[in-house]
């Protein structure tokens, strides 16, 4: 992702002001700090790749130092080379403002005489992702640590307390190691009921008495 910083509050921003050689050098300061930490706003967001910082003012302070104290306050944004900010402008930045030959040659100015109001263009590329150096020590740091070291140690009343998982399967590890072998538990039901073929019903009653034969006149 690339970003467009420009900052349009700045001194020198019609032909008038740029005329004068006097400016009020507080609030030339104040813009020059606001401006700075515009641009270092912006370098915390971690998918930007690029930033174009451009003013419309040709005060030192608003646009040489402002480059020069954002690389010092930061090391993952470096200055895009002068190929790629352009190259075919002849007029290049200052050095008397903490930018070495090379840092300055990589940014563009412009004055009234070259036919503008004058304006600035600098730009920062991203040398690394963020954080991905401190990424990828944490992840080879935690694949070298001990993962029982970082389980959370046990006191004596919680040790006694906590039940035995492996109980149930002691009894096969003897088994296999030629232990005793573990009693057999009979079985509720093991005697299959007899299929009803197989039932000779009786044939006497069971229980049940003959009732008395009445005895008639007839038969005295």
């Amino acid at each position: 992702m690339d970003v467009l910083v420009d900052s349009y509050i700045a001194l020198s921003q019609d032909a008038d002001q740029v005329a004068k050689p006097e400016t009020d050098k507080a609030r030339l300061a104040s813009l020059a700090e606001f401006q700075t930490s515009i641009v270092l706003h912006a370098m915390r967001f971690p998918n930007i790749k690029r930033i174009s910082y451009s003013t419309c003012s040709v005060h030192e302070e608003e646009n040489e130092a402002v480059v020069a104290r954002v690389l010092a306050a930061q090391s993952e944004f470096a200055l895009a080379p002068r190929d790629q900010v352009i190259p075919s402008w002849p007029r290049r930045g200052l050095e008397s403002s903490g930018l070495t030959e090379e840092q300055a040659a990589c940014v563009v100015r412009t004055l009234p005489e070259d036919g503008t109001n004058g304006f600035f263009v600098a730009g920062f590329v991203r040398q690394t992702p963020a954080d991905l150096n401190r990424i990828r020590e944490e992840l080879r740091a935690l694949a070298n640590t001990d993962k029982s070291a970082m389980l959370p140690p046990k006191d004596d009343a919680e040790a006694e307390a906590a039940p035995d998982m492996d109980a149930p399967y002691r009894g096969n590890k003897r088994k296999a190691a030629g232990g005793a072998k573990p009693v057999k538990k009979e079985k509720k039901h093991d005697k299959k009921p007899k299929p009803a073929s197989a039932v000779v019903p009786s044939t006497k009653s069971k229980g049940k008495k003959r009732p008395k034969r009445k005895e008639s006149v007839a038969d005295s």
